[in-house]
């Protein structure tokens, strides 16, 4: 079981919504961390063009749609392996959907892991509600945004 791609997004209409990227491609692995900040458009990520890599620099920076993302990618092929395995331990008892009626705005988040032993990728959301250990995934899927070594 090998992890493909995933996809994470958390917040809300109002204050927009912040998203991670990770995919596997080929002979690389690549994180990009777009913050609502960044007013980037959602992507794609099963598009073959969704692709960051030294050797696409020229096509990151030229391409509409990835340009917007050209400075907060990041390489992590020889973490791809670790990024699997605490991925599936962070996640391993979480349900596929989490909901609570809260008054005020609502708080929603996503995760869509893909696998190549699955033909469908895997989903979990919430709205209002969270895993026990969903500060910890989150601090550690933004961690990879500073290009640090794990």
């Amino acid at each position: 079981m090998a992890l493909e791609y995933l996809t994470f997004y958390q917040g809300n209409l109002a204050t927009g919504f912040d998203y991670i990227y990770a995919k596997k491609v080929a002979s690389h692995a690549f994180y990009v961390n777009a913050p609502a900040s960044l007013g980037a458009s959602i992507m794609d990520i099963t598009a073959d063009s969704f692709d960051f890599s030294q050797e696409n620099h020229l096509k990151i920076l030229t391409d509409k749609d990835l340009r917007q993302f050209s400075s907060v990618w990041q390489n992590i092929t020889f973490q791809w392996p670790n990024i699997e395995r605490q991925l599936t331990m962070i996640t391993a008892d979480w349900q596929s959907e989490y909901q609570q009626q809260v008054p005020g705005p609502v708080k929603e988040w996503g995760l869509t892991m893909k696998w190549s032993d699955n033909e469908k990728p895997h989903q979990i959301i919430g709205y209002n509600d969270y895993p026990e250990n969903f500060s910890q995934l989150v601090q550690w899927l933004n961690s990879y945004a500073g290009g640090k070594l794990r």
